[in-house]
Parts: structure tokens; C-alpha cells; sequence
């Protein structure tokens, strides 16, 4: 089950880095939609599982100001410096 596992992993990355949509990536590798849905979940639910959950994507907070962390229903989280309520602003509104 662990190479299952790994090689779906393996997919969900490279679906990921792909650009397509989940329809258009498993038109092209064969995968039924919902199955791909079911690996994505618990991709995700493999990454949440380490210290914070919290994966860093750009450069630390402006060093004197706080950050600020918002948390999506989909368990997405984003920390934005508090100096950027432009930013803030723009993320709520993607909720």
C-alpha cells in the first residue's frame, strides 16, 4: 500500500506543478476523477501533519511587525505581514 501511496503521491505533486486542471491531468494519466479527489485529500492531509502545518511561501515577516494567519474552511493557511492590510484584504475576499 505504500508504494501505492507514494506513486500517487508522486502525482499529486506533479498535477500540482502541471498547470491543468484535476480533469484535464487524469484525462491524461488515466485516473478517474474522484480517485484522484480521495489521494489529493490525503496529500493534504500528509503535509498538514508536521510541526504547524504551515508551509512557508515567500520570505519571513517584516522584522517590528506582527503577522497576521488566516485559515480557510479547506484547512489553507497563509501568514501575511500585519503591515500589508492591502494584502489581508485581498485573501478575505477569496474566502
Amino acid at each position: 500500500m505504500k508504494e501505492r501511496r507514494d506513486y500517487m503521491f508522486t502525482l499529486v505533486r506533479q498535477w500540482r506543478d502541471s498547470g491543468l486542471t484535476r480533469k484535464e491531468f487524469c484525462l491524461q494519466h488515466g485516473i478517474t476523477l474522484s480517485k484522484f479527489g480521495y489521494w489529493i485529500a490525503r496529500w493534504r492531509e500528509d503535509q498538514s501533519g508536521g510541526d504547524s502545518g504551515f508551509i512557508p511561501m515567500g520570505p519571513p515577516g517584516i522584522a517590528g511587525h506582527s503577522v497576521l494567519s488566516l485559515v480557510y474552511p479547506n484547512g489553507v493557511r497563509l501568514e501575511v505581514p500585519s503591515a500589508d492590510p492591502g494584502l489581508l484584504s485581498r485573501l478575505i475576499a477569496l474566502v
